[in-house]
């Protein structure tokens, strides 16, 4: 069984084109959003201009001129201004005034992103720390692609079959066993993986398989 996923096409802003901002938002026209940069550095947005649909020179802690570029019909602000705190929150407080948009914004530190939560943005990163923390979960559990924290730790690891081998999913029972689900399987030599696989596949050595379940239960495998 073969997926491809449709996702909502949007109209984002990025404000600070920066390292993380402007990777952000070519990364997001990427993947078909319709992204308008906005920056005060001329050298950032001379930069962006090949990348994005629409880039502005202009200084988002004026409220009148988000307003006047149209950021209150945009669905998604993404706020990244580099270190300056109070330029952070100025601007996010801006584009919360103009009630349209949800709001990301990159934090300095955590103490920028604990005050960001208390303004309820819909998420605050540290980008470092959240990369820090990936970096040793992957470390530890080898073979782990991703890691929600915001769920009690979830990690989603990818597995090699061994000991495993002509064992269907009910015999492995994972879901009772180490409340681990079987995300795909991707059968030895093959390029694709099928996703959501019936119980009574058959696994075969060499096939990788795809977890999700909690980091410390995916230590207690051996597939």
């Amino acid at each position: 069984m073969h997926f491809e996923l449709e996702t909502a096409k949007l109209e984002i802003g990025v404000i600070g084109l920066g390292k993380f901002g402007l990777r952000m938002a070519t990364t997001l026209v990427s993947l078909g959003h319709t992204v308008v940069g906005i920056d005060m550095s001329d050298t950032q947005v001379q930069r962006a201009e090949d990348a994005l649909n629409s880039v502005y020179k202009a200084d988002a802690t004026n409220i009148a001129v988000l307003r006047s570029l149209h950021v209150q019909d945009l669905d998604w602000v993404v706020i990244s201004v580099g270190q300056s705190v109070e330029q952070s929150l100025s601007i996010t407080l801006n584009v919360q005034e103009l009630g349209g948009p949800k709001i990301w914004v990159k934090a300095s530190n955590e103490e920028h992103r604990k005050i960001l939560q208390r303004l309820r943005v819909n998420r605050a990163l540290v980008p470092e720390m959240e990369a820090a923390v990936m970096a040793a979960h992957q470390l530890t559990y080898p073979g782990m692609l991703d890691l929600i924290p915001k769920y009690g730790g979830i990690a989603i690891q990818e597995l090699k079959v061994d000991e495993w081998h002509g064992k269907t999913l009910i015999d492995l029972n994972l879901m009772q066993r180490f409340n681990i689900m079987v995300l795909g399987i991707r059968p030895a030599g093959e390029h694709s993986f099928n996703f959501v696989p019936p119980a009574m596949t058959v696994l075969q050595k060499g096939d990788t398989i795809v977890l999700a379940g909690r980091a410390n239960s995916m230590g207690d495998l051996k597939p």
